[in-house]
């Protein structure tokens, strides 16, 4: 027979972990999506544009679309960009939405949608996630190929590769550094690794190009948001979405399998659910 001070100790542990699964409630589900890579909020529209891969990961079949969502989860344009191969990350800088799409970069109208310019990257083999720094520079990792690829100056060429980061992800720059998620290393078919992967931090000025682990092992890291104090960083084959403060990690809630490239607005963070076909808003805690 348990003490009384043992089972009120477990029960306090148990309220702890409680309380760090639920840190975060969804406020809102929409279905209907095709496939759900990335998601941005536009604040100059009110509205959210989600990436819809709409078929293999790899596969170039033009079917791939952005659709435009209100800012309360109502399908707005479901096919507002069309003719695109399997999209995913996104970003805005100066009236313009920076999509990657496997070996393109796309330049879109971020008002009307229509294409301004499109880049392609030989070498490379599948362009995932995008940050633009204060210049405008862009910055797009290859998950499949490893490397940062950098729109500079109107030319899209591969600027940053190493050997930690075989599998990059989700970036973020911020105060003149980028910040990476790894997907991990050794990566198999089905996109499981045989080890985790990191976050790591390069100051953009450094001419030696040094790479900062800021985290332990977390998991198949894909979206990289700052959230006030912290990072926000997702695992997609697990689903688990953690807070990274310090270099120290906590796991705030788990999102499902193939909860894909987490974006933020306002204290809601958006969360495309890939095989599920639908976009998850969580309303964020302190």
């Amino acid at each position: 027979m348990k003490s009384p001070l043992i089972t009120t100790a477990l029960v306090t542990v148990l309220s702890l972990q409680a309380a760090v699964i639920n840190a975060a409630q969804i406020h809102w589900t929409l279905g209907g999506l095709d496939q759900p890579e990335s998601s941005i909020f536009n604040p100059k529209s009110g509205e959210i544009l989600v990436s819809n891969i709409n078929g293999s990961p790899v596969e170039l079949n033009a079917k791939g679309y952005i659709s435009r969502i209100s800012s309360s989860g109502e399908m707005l344009q479901q096919h507002w960009v069309e003719g695109l191969d399997a999209p995913k990350g996104m970003a805005l800088f100066e009236g313009k939405l920076y999509i990657a799409d496997m070996q393109k970069l796309h330049v879109v109208d971020a008002k009307t949608g229509d294409l301004v310019k499109s880049y392609f990257a030989k070498s490379s083999k599948m362009l995932n996630d995008i940050s633009v720094d204060d210049s405008g520079n862009v910055y797009v990792s290859d998950l499949l190929g490893g490397g940062i690829y950098r729109l500079h100056a109107d030319n899209f060429a591969k600027w940053f590769s190493a050997d930690a980061i075989a599998h990059p992800n989700g970036l973020l720059v911020e105060k003149g550094s980028l910040y990476i998620a790894n997907w991990g290393q050794g990566m198999q078919e089905d996109f499981s690794t045989d080890t985790p992967g990191i976050v790591y931090k390069l100051a953009l000025n450094d001419p030696q190009n040094t790479l900062q682990a800021i985290s332990e092992p977390l998991g198949n890291l894909d979206g990289l948001v700052r959230y006030k104090d912290r990072f926000i960083v997702n695992d997609w084959i697990n689903g688990n979405v953690f807070s990274l403060k310090a270099g120290k990690s906590e796991l705030l809630f788990n999102a499902g399998k193939a909860a894909s490239d987490i974006n933020l607005y306002q204290n809601q963070l958006v969360v495309p659910v890939m095989f599920d076909n639908r976009l998850d808003v969580y309303e964020l805690g302190q």
